[in-house]
């Protein structure tokens, strides 16, 4: 049996879908430290833009179940993580894991790549990291950064990929392991698998179906990489296509055809 990787998590704050993700990692790799990059493009510094996108009413909704996944926490708290497993927030998946948890502002801080220097892990995984990586930090883990992408690459490069499946009436999505570059989503794909989405409304119906089959893509990543497997293949970016932030008049249409947030 190989050793186990020595791995450094990089996430943005989520209380649905990556925790249960972060937890099924800690269980393949020795997690060294997980890291919550809050910048300004992560999702939860996005409120007005999700009120532009979305309205009241769609926000208001997602606002309600946040706050009953913060009850839930509180409550995982007190019950020693035994009623949701760590699952309502990236700090109590490092909790319940015994895993050193930080948050930062910026992935290329000089400081923090010493810092990632000195712990000197062999892999860096990025669950939704919401900075693009530099080449300085990128350089630092022995087998790079890899990152799970919420779509099938080379298509839905980019941002929301979630919205742009509803948008554009995809029946099938899906999720992509692939190394990080200096450019968005760009690096070779390692891992890759489909899903049914043909029954999804909402994003956040989506999102869980997309990000449970990237907890999985990236399991089959990290047992290759240890095993020294690992066949990537090219990223055909050239063939594929790239969605920015979408605008007002996307979300409308967006909401015209029946789709929602959640």
């Amino acid at each position: 049996m190989p050793d186990k990787l020595r791995v450094v998590v990089m996430t943005q704050a989520d209380r649905f879908f990556i925790p249960k993700n972060i937890d099924k990692a800690a269980s393949a790799c020795e997690l060294l430290e997980i890291v919550e990059v809050n910048c300004k493009s992560a999702l939860e510094n996005r409120t007005k833009d999700y009120l532009k996108w979305f309205g009241f009413w769609q926000c208001a909704k997602m606002g309600t179940v946040t706050i009953g996944r913060e009850a839930e926490k509180y409550l995982d708290r007190l019950s020693g993580y035994r009623l949701f497993h760590g699952w309502c927030s990236v700090r109590d998946a490092a909790r319940k894991n015994h895993i050193p948890h930080r948050v930062i502002t910026d992935s290329n801080d000089p400081a923090y790549v010493q810092h990632i220097r000195e712990l000197n892990p062999d892999l860096i995984i990025s669950y939704s990291a919401p900075q693009i990586i530099k080449p300085a930090l990128l350089s630092v883990p022995r087998y790079g950064v890899i990152n799970v992408h919420g779509a099938l690459l080379p298509n839905y490069r980019g941002c929301l990929p979630s919205f742009w499946y509803l948008y554009n009436d995809e029946k099938l999505g899906g999720a992509t392991v692939h190394y990080m570059s200096a450019k968005i989503d760009d690096g070779d794909i390692l891992e890759q698998g489909s899903v049914d989405i043909s029954d999804c409304k909402s994003m956040f119906r989506l999102m869980k179906k997309t990000k449970t089959v990237g907890g999985e893509l990236m399991l089959k990543a990290l047992e290759n990489i240890a095993n020294g497997t690992l066949e990537p293949r090219k990223n055909e970016t050239e063939k594929g296509s790239y969605f920015t932030w979408p605008t007002v008049e996307q979300a409308r249409e967006f909401r015209a055809k029946g789709k929602r947030l959640i």
